[in-house]
């Protein structure tokens, strides 16, 4: 399954996206962050309805009624530290959910020409068990999919094979979002798709570096 939000005509993803996008206004970091991390609740509300639920049994002081739950509660994975934003919003929607936090960084440089890959550094994996659970990736920029492409074999290591796989984004490349959807077998949920990346692998017309503008560098 793929979902970009903002193709399905909602204006209050639109309003987000443009708090991300206007070069104008990304001198606030607070206000990028809070949009952030209203886009984070809201994938969160989409990727539920997709979840396995329960019935649950209340009483009330007049009755007693059956309502869906969430059938035990997801991972998730944000990357650091761009990530950190859509993840807190994400936990709006989740709050039970375990977290796996993941520390992965781009290398300076141009897609490699034949797998369309950049260098990743990864240093850093906090724990949670994903065995037989739902994973959702936490990433607001999908640009290559290098990163979860690099990550996903360590995770599995260190955190055991997930039920499935869902990633979440703000804004992704549309070519990624077809290459992470088929070759880690995901489902892919974004706020929006752009159609370009330049040379330095960066999404065209994107918004520019996430983690630089929610947190300064």
């Amino acid at each position: 399954m793929i979902r970009i939000l903002d193709e399905e005509g909602h204006p209050l993803v639109g309003e987000q996206l443009c708090v991300l996008r206007d070069v104008s206004r990304q001198g606030d970091r607070q206000a990028f962050r809070r949009a952030l991390h209203r886009l984070g609740a809201w994938l969160g509300y989409e990727i539920a309805r997709d979840l396995p639920r329960r019935q649950h049994q209340v009483t009330t002081p007049l009755g007693t009624r059956a309502e869906p739950v969430l059938d035990g509660a997801p991972v998730l994975a944000p990357v650091l530290r761009a990530g950190l934003p859509l993840w807190h919003g994400m936990l709006d929607a989740f709050p039970e959910a375990d977290s796996l936090v993941l520390g992965a960084a781009r290398l300076e440089g141009a897609p490699d020409p034949e797998t369309g890959r950049m260098q990743i550094e990864i240093n850093y994996k906090s724990r949670a068990d994903c065995t037989e659970r739902t994973l959702i990736y936490v990433d607001p920029m999908l640009a290559t999919g290098s990163t979860l492409l690099e990550l996903h074999p360590q995770v599995i290591a260190h955190a055991g094979e997930p039920a499935r796989v869902i990633i979440a984004g703000a804004i992704a490349y549309r070519g990624a979002i077809a290459r992470l959807a088929e070759e880690l077998s995901a489902d892919v949920y974004v706020a929006a798709a752009d159609d370009g990346l330049n040379e330095k692998g960066y999404i065209v017309p994107g918004l520019g570096d996430a983690g630089d503008l929610a947190f300064g560098g």
